[in-house]
């Protein structure tokens, strides 16, 4: 009898467990919608679309971005109608500098000039809410623009898992001490003996996500048809960009290449024709900046989705060299232009100089000295065709070495729970 009565208080106990945590999880969803539908963002009443700067605690910051990629407001909508042509996504990191690197960028791009732009789409993928990028895309007003949120960022995370939690382990620590001290990744150090730095990791974690949310949940990009060019903060396009993805498109198919690259390949020429393109393998360092992919591809690479996430490298370029030669049924093949038709900030910067990471006290030195190379090359571009001068057989091109960095299985489970979001 008295075993009978414990187990009838047991269950009762448990049933109003059950109904607590339920009571709390409607509140709490109850709380999200309030505040999803209440915070006004510093934005709201400058911009007609609704975007909203994340502001207050992680947890306000991470809801409002949530708010923001579900709505995905589209600036200037009202002023360019239609399906896009061109679609451009943009890595952003924000902080000191970014803001001053995005003029520079819209800059170039408006520099293609308004018809070609009338189409373009321009997604600013941010990983930090920064006043100083939301100010320098409001002031873009040339083509559409899209903002969306890297919603796993430290901004988002401070103190956490995708973050750097206090109780992770030190990067240099030995993995018997790391046992020891019972530090969260104790068992998973990298190739190399050492523990995650999440400032690192999250730069492959957010292109990787980049590249599926465009292709699976912007509702601009869905139908479309065309190549999704994904570039990083830092670059500086020449004026015939879209003028030369639409030549590369043509001589694309003629090739059977899958990928396009702005970036260009290292040439023995100092000055080589603008209008020679050629054929390779992916090569990581040449080919990462502005590069394109059709939504072919990207099928082709979710098919590769654990290979990438659990290839223990923090580069995303390296890791997609390493499905080229591991994964996929043939190795990537590159149409790329020998004149590269994009230009990177210096990293790391001289003195009082714009680079591509860090504070930018003035872009007067970095503006004067793209603007002298485009000026430089002005009279070479917008050729009428295109031609490929050089061709490689395709070969398989392994990594030689394993970077490292990516050896948590907690980065491997969150860069393959991107498929299922």
């Amino acid at each position: 009898m008295r075993l009978t009565l414990h187990k009838k208080k047991i269950a009762a106990l448990v049933l109003v467990l059950f109904a607590c945590a339920g009571l709390l999880h409607i509140f709490t969803r109850r709380d999200e919608r309030e505040f999803l539908l209440t915070v006004p963002g510093p934005s709201e009443k400058s911009n007609p679309s609704g975007f909203q700067l994340p502001v207050g605690t992680p947890l306000q910051m991470r809801l409002t971005a949530y708010r923001n990629n579900l709505h995905q407001p589209v600036l200037n909508a009202d002023k360019f109608s239609g399906h896009p042509e061109l679609v451009a996504v943009v890595q952003m990191r924000g902080g000191p500098g970014s803001g001053a690197r995005l003029r520079l960028l819209a800059e170039s791009l408006r520099a293609a000039g308004p018809r070609a732009n009338r189409r373009l789409l321009l997604v600013l993928s941010m990983e930090k809410p920064c006043p100083e990028v939301a100010d320098a895309m409001l002031a873009i007003d040339f083509c559409r623009v899209l903002p969306i949120y890297f919603p796993y960022s430290l901004s988002f995370y401070p103190e956490e898992f995708p973050g750097a939690d206090p109780n992770d382990c030190p990067r240099d620590v030995s993995k018997e001490s790391a046992i020891q001290q019972r530090c969260n990744n104790a068992e998973y150090p990298d190739s190399h003996g050492h523990y995650r730095e999440a400032p690192f990791a999250l730069d492959k974690h957010h292109w990787w996500w980049s590249l599926h949310f465009t292709w699976e949940r912007l509702r601009e990009v869905n139908g479309y048809g065309g190549y999704v060019v994904f570039m990083e903060e830092g670059s500086y396009l020449l004026p015939d960009w879209q003028h030369m993805l639409r030549l590369m498109q043509k001589q694309c198919k003629e090739e059977g290449c899958q990928l396009l690259s702005l970036g260009g390949t290292a040439s023995p020429d100092p000055s080589p024709d603008p209008q020679h393109l050629e054929v390779s393998g992916f090569v990581a360092p040449k080919h990462r900046s502005a590069v394109g992919i059709p939504r072919e591809l990207y099928y082709q690479l979710m098919g590769c989705l654990a290979e990438f996430c659990t290839y223990d490298d923090y580069n995303w370029d390296w890791s997609l060299q390493h499905l080229s030669a591991s994964c996929l049924s043939h190795p990537l093949k590159v149409l790329s232009t020998r004149q590269p038709r994009v230009l990177n900030l210096p990293s790391p910067p001289k003195d009082s100089e714009c680079g591509r990471t860090g504070p930018c006290s003035s872009t007067d030195d970095a503006s004067q000295n793209l603007r002298e190379l485009v000026r430089q090359l002005s009279g070479q571009l917008f050729p009428k065709t295109v031609t490929v001068s050089s061709r490689q057989q395709e070969i398989r091109n392994p990594p030689q070495i394993k970077n490292g960095g990516w050896g948590d299985i907690r980065d491997h489970a969150l860069c393959q729970s991107y498929a299922r979001l």
